[in-house]
């Protein structure tokens, strides 16, 4: 029976929250730490914010983990407190990074000294969106240790309405339908936007680098796969249950592979990129771009761990 203490939801949360904090530490905490003294101060100001908010993001989603387990096995009041007020510092850490994102965007938009193709600025609005519907969709994750009720872990405890439901119920409670849309929609602005506007402005304006042009290829093809498989596997879990026919668990998991692949083409793409020119990157750059190979990876893996449950697995 799904429950707040299902072995499902701890993969989901354990594994959501390496993937989110390897993105943070790799893109808002140790690219940006040797930059908070630059000398423009709206550059200084946005990258103090994206830090802090990186800081605080990762540390919260840490102890949410941590304190996940603690909240699954009481029903204290005090416990739920605790939690919830973890998530708000953390929310609060998610605006304070995307608010530094914000910040550059506009100061680089509005520059005269920088001029951008509108796909390249395309790709920055799409890291911004991407980063808060990731964090949100994983505060989303973590509600439900406590909005739930909190069925002890040894079964002794008041068991919510939640965990009432039959398996063929609760694939479709609203809190689960709820995470499902803002992940999709965050990886729908993410990669269309970061991954997959960058790589075709790469291909129109690159047209005599074989290797450079197949990386952006890469990116291209994984981007658009994983967001033309994942919105049918959105549509498929919707209509499937945990009790549905062998043809319809095919379909998801025929499209659940499809989502995997294109995670593993993008992945594969800018580590090709990465290769082309490993020697001319900063070790900031370097870390950076690592953790774009978690982002583009991580994230497209953890909505199929969200649709599982729809088919039966992982409960």
């Amino acid at each position: 029976m799904t429950s707040n203490t299902s072995v499902g939801h701890i993969v989901r949360q354990v594994f959501f929250a390496i993937i989110l904090i390897l993105f943070a530490i790799m893109h808002a905490v140790y690219p940006i730490h040797d930059q908070l003294d630059v000398t423009v101060d709206e550059v200084k100001t946005a990258n103090r914010l994206t830090f802090a908010g990186g800081i605080m993001v990762t540390v919260m989603t840490a102890l949410l983990v941590l304190f996940g387990f603690v909240a699954r096995s009481t029903d204290s009041a005090l416990v739920m407190f605790i939690g919830v007020a973890l998530m708000g510092v953390s929310f609060v850490g998610n605006i304070v990074w995307v608010a530094g994102l914000g910040k550059l965007i506009d100061y680089t938009f509005d520059s005269p000294y920088v001029s951008l193709d509108s796909r390249v600025k395309a790709s920055m609005v799409g890291n911004l969106l991407g980063v808060f519907f990731f964090n949100t969709s994983f505060l989303l994750l973590c509600l439900k240790d406590y909005v739930n009720g909190q069925s002890g872990g040894n079964g002794a405890s008041s068991v919510s309405e939640y965990n009432k439901l039959s398996d063929d119920e609760s694939h479709l409670t609203f809190d689960h339908v709820i995470r499902k849309l803002v992940h999709l929609l965050g990886m729908i602005l993410y990669y269309s936007m970061a991954v997959a506007a960058l790589a075709g402005y790469v291909l129109d304006e690159v047209k005599n680098n074989d290797d450079i042009t197949t990386a952006a290829r890469l990116m291209l093809a994984g981007s658009v796969i994983t967001l033309v498989s994942s919105t049918v596997l959105a549509v498929v879990s919707f209509v499937a249950s945990p009790s549905t026919n062998a043809g319809v668990k095919g379909v998801g998991f025929l499209f659940m592979f499809l989502v995997f692949a294109g995670s593993i083409l993008m992945v594969a793409g800018n580590g090709k990129y990465m290769d082309l020119g490993w020697d001319n990157l900063t070790q900031e750059q370097k870390v950076s771009s690592v953790g774009d190979c978690f982002g583009f990876f991580g994230f497209a893996n953890v909505f199929i761990l969200y649709c599982l449950p729809d088919f039966g697995y992982l409960m």
